[in-house]
């Protein structure tokens, strides 16, 4: 948490994206359990790739990067399990069916 138990930048995103992702599968009419658990799974490598970030910031190192790069093809795999497509404009991140 922030300043006086405010949620920090980070948090803020972690729970736009979890909304964005919520919102585009309700849309679609595919809110059940088991996709739901795709998105909390999403959201783990999220927090995953928030920390091996911060550790590359801090010290490059090639584990770290295939590391990295593993746990955004899991995220970008359950996108498309979901049928979920990132898409920014002007700076937001929605999501879209394939």
């Amino acid at each position: 948490m922030g300043k006086a138990g405010r949620p920090n930048k980070k948090q803020m995103l972690k729970k736009l994206t979890k909304e964005t992702i919520l919102s585009a599968l309700k849309e679609k009419g595919n809110d059940s359990k088991y996709l739901l658990d795709q998105v909390d799974e999403y959201m783990r490598y999220f927090d995953n790739l928030d920390v091996l970030n911060i550790k590359l910031c801090e010290d490059l190192d090639i584990d770290l990067l295939k590391e990295k790069r593993q746990v955004t093809k899991e995220m970008r795999n359950i996108l498309t399990f979901l049928g979920l497509k990132p898409v920014s404009v002007d700076g937001v991140i929605t999501f879209e069916e394939l």
